[in-house]
Order: C-alpha cells, then sequence, then structure tokens
C-alpha cells in the first residue's frame, strides 16, 4: 500500500472512530439525566450511566468532537489538489471538463 493511502486510511479511521464516540456521547447526554447539582433540586445529580459520569461524557463528546473537526481538516488539506481540479472543472465546457475530471482521478502527485 502506498504511503499516501495509509495516511488517508488512518485518517478515515480516526475520523470514524470520533465521529462514533461524538454521536455516542452525544446521545447520552440529550437522552440522560441532566447534569449539575442545581440546588440540590437533580435527583440524577452524581449517577452514572455506562460507568461515566455526565461530566465525563461531556468531556468525551467535546474532545472527540474535536478530534473529528480537525480530522476532517486534515482530509481537507490531503485532498486540497482534488478539490481544487474538480471545482475549476464545474466551470468548464462539457467536453474539456470530462477529460480534465478524468485526470483529477489520477493525479501525477
Amino acid at each position: 500500500m502506498k504511503s499516501k493511502a495509509k495516511v488517508n486510511y488512518w485518517v478515515d479511521i480516526v475520523i470514524a472512530i470520533a465521529f462514533v464516540l461524538s454521536l455516542v456521547s452525544g446521545l447520552i447526554l440529550y437522552l440522560g439525566p441532566s447534569g449539575g447539582y442545581q440546588g440540590g433540586r437533580n435527583p440524577g445529580y452524581g449517577s452514572t450511566i455506562l460507568l461515566l459520569s455526565h461530566h465525563q461524557w461531556s468531556e468525551l463528546h467535546t474532545w472527540s468532537s474535536i478530534a473529528m473537526a480537525g480530522g476532517a481538516f486534515l482530509h481537507l488539506v490531503l485532498h486540497w489538489n482534488w478539490l481544487v481540479c474538480m471545482t475549476k472543472n464545474l466551470f468548464r465546457k462539457r467536453k474539456k471538463a470530462q477529460a480534465l475530471t478524468a485526470a483529477c482521478a489520477n493525479p501525477t502527485n
């Protein structure tokens, strides 16, 4: 496997794992009991869901979302030349654009 393909693979794996963590933690935060002491009026304060507290789920959600955003940004950087090439093709005439689209699919860099 080429090294660029390996980098793309691992970036995509990181994005996928971060997405799943963000999704699960977001659903737990949305559907689970609210966090915070609330002046003693919160009966669910201090409870755990799947071994983690509300605060820990919130931290997991925040950091996995940051990792996902960072991975998506890196993904865009790695594919920047392809994005530029395809965007240019959108504004060219049809026959010429078809030839250039094929060139975008097989970049030399």
